[in-house]
């Protein structure tokens, strides 16, 4: 009996561990197909966002032949034409595709102007489990829109309560016209123009604290509108800016709506009249608002619009507007609480033009600090340093100026010591001081903001920018090649200057200058200097107003804008 149950278990053993090697060497085979599987897998679905990518870049191949030409489908294919070589529809086939996969491009229409188009693409993993992948994107009528807005145009103040303009013809700029009187001298004027209309929205900030709006149609100045009555003591800086929505192309004015306020108020124009005016009081700033910087989300079918801001405590707050409300991108405290000077404007905000990623910068309380957030549609980083070993001191005047057609930043600041730097953002990270050597240790002054920055737009010039700051007796300028800066050189017929202002127009690519004279310059003036588009030579000295001006500070008193 012993026997005969000793080798009962002895076969139960061989039994079980039998079944137990088919277990662990089925498992193995099911973890090695799964692995196949999943690395196929992978592989198929990058090849798949390959080929949506490249359908929607086809979209806006057709686009920027023709808007007409992007017609509206629910689904076709795509191919290049075999003469031309140009992206085309082509019904239902895929004859540029692996044979796997199928692409179809659909497009509708958002407005007169606008289209979303959505490259899908469909493969089977099995014959029993169907993959796909979808990539969107929304493509404007850029040339239509273009040839509606109106030309550059210039105003700039004699410290009088008449803002005086200028517009451009394309070779010279007008005789001089007056804009609609406001309260008291102007010491800022802001302004910027309509995408769609030949309009534009200046504001202004007169000695006696008035906050005025008011609007140009193409002809004449409309009735300027009392936005707020902010006191004399806050006539210093410029609690107020202005942005248009790039898709609906609304102005949206946000301005300190009292003298005693930590909020900010702001009011909509629609191209008719201006909405009633609204407070905004999330921002956790602790005293009355100083600055107010804002721009405008470049990608088409956004209403987005960042804004900074500075209050007398120096605490640094942002926030976007979605187009229907301010957004504090999930940040509820002060951004920093120890920023550089409220006096002085030291903070600006720059979107990335491709990514349409913000960037928000400012100057903190240590000599060589700045600091930056960048918010990307639905999450905001924390606070990063970004150190310039060379800066003198803290800095009083920053500029932060996008890249047309790319996601590269240029920032410029001039510190306490009145040090001139600069550095440029690639995307994705700064340079250095190789690239940036500092471009002076004794500007103008450092009372007034006395440089400005201007990324090129011809297609000549992809990748160039200018520099042009106040700097002893003469304006001095340089251009960035794309990976350095060349030496410097005097602007022509210049004299002391000590603010500048820099516009590129972006269907000619000329860059205009606007400069007015520190009150000790010899010919005491306001004048501009151009440069033709794709060119390298500046104009020769044009002066628009023979003076007297201003004593420092001169605060801002030319603005340029135009598409």
């Amino acid at each position: 009996m012993k026997r005969g149950i000793k080798k009962g278990y002895l076969v139960l053993e061989v039994l079980l561990a039998a079944v137990l090697f088919v277990i662990f060497a089925t498992g193995g085979i099911i973890g090695l197909i799964s692995a196949l599987n999943f690395n196929r897998s992978a592989k198929e679905r990058v090849e798949a966002v390959n080929y949506a990518q490249e359908g929607v870049e086809a979209a806006r191949s057709i686009r920027n032949r023709s808007f007409s030409e992007l017609a509206n489908t629910a689904g076709t294919g795509l191919r290049r034409n075999g003469s031309t070589g140009v992206w085309e529809y082509n019904g239902a086939a895929n004859n540029e595709l692996d044979s796997r996969y199928t692409r179809t491009l659909v497009v509708e229409e958002v407005d007169a102007n606008t289209k979303k188009a959505t490259a899908n693409v469909n493969w089977s993993f099995t014959p029993f489990l169907p993959l796909s992948v979808s990539l969107s994107t929304y493509l404007t009528n850029w040339k239509a829109a273009i040839a509606a807005a109106g030309p550059p145009i210039m105003v700039y103040s004699k410290t009088t309560n008449v803002p005086y303009y200028r517009t451009w013809n394309g070779s010279v700029w007008s005789g001089e016209g007056s804009a609609g009187t406001v309260g008291g001298n102007i010491n800022f004027v802001e302004l910027e123009a309509s995408r769609t209309r030949d309009e534009a929205v200046l504001g202004t900030l007169d000695a006696n604290g008035n906050i005025y709006a008011q609007v140009w149609n193409g002809s004449s100045w409309g009735t300027p509108t009392l936005m707020a009555n902010i006191g004399s003591a806050n006539a210093t800086t410029r609690s107020f800016d202005v942005a248009y929505e790039k898709s609906s192309d609304r102005a949206v004015f946000a301005y300190l709506p009292n003298s005693t306020s930590v909020d900010f108020a702001y009011r909509i124009w629609d191209g008719s009249s201006w909405s009633s005016p609204l407070t905004v009081s999330t921002p956790p700033t602790t005293a009355v608002i100083k600055w107010i910087e804002m721009t405008q989300n470049p990608v088409g079918t956004s209403n987005e619009i960042a804004l900074i801001l500075l209050d007398d405590n120096i605490d640094v707050y942002g926030m976007v507007w979605t187009g229907s409300v301010w957004s504090n991108m999930g940040a509820v405290a002060v951004w920093d609480a120890s920023a550089s000077i409220a006096t002085k404007k030291a903070i600006d905000v720059a979107y990335e033009q491709t990514s349409g990623r913000a960037m928000f910068m400012w100057g903190d309380a240590t000599s060589t600090d700045q600091y930056y957030r960048i918010w990307n549609g639905t999450s905001l980083t924390s606070a990063t340093l970004l150190d310039i070993a060379a800066a003198g001191g803290v800095a009083h005047w920053v500029k932060l100026v996008s890249r047309p057609g790319s996601n590269e930043l240029m920032y410029g600041e001039l510190d306490a010591a009145a040090d001139l730097n600069t550095r440029k953002w690639s995307g994705s990270a700064w340079d250095t001081a190789t690239q940036h050597a500092e471009h002076s240790a004794a500007a103008e002054n450092i009372t007034s903001m006395v440089f400005d920055l201007i990324w090129e737009t011809h297609p000549a010039n992809p990748g160039k920018a200018w520099l042009l700051w106040g700097n002893g007796a003469r304006v001095s300028k340089k251009q960035w090649s794309g990976t350095a800066w060349e030496s410097a050189s005097v602007l022509t017929g210049s004299d002391d200057t000590s603010f500048i202002r820099l516009k590129a127009v972006s269907d000619t690519g000329e860059v205009m200058a606007g400069m007015y004279e520190s009150a000790t310059s010899a010919t005491d003036d306001i004048w501009e200097s151009h440069l033709a588009g794709g060119g390298t030579a500046w104009s020769a000295e044009n002066t628009l107003w023979g003076g007297p001006i201003s004593a420092e500070p001169v605060y801002f008193r030319i603005d340029i804008a135009g598409q």
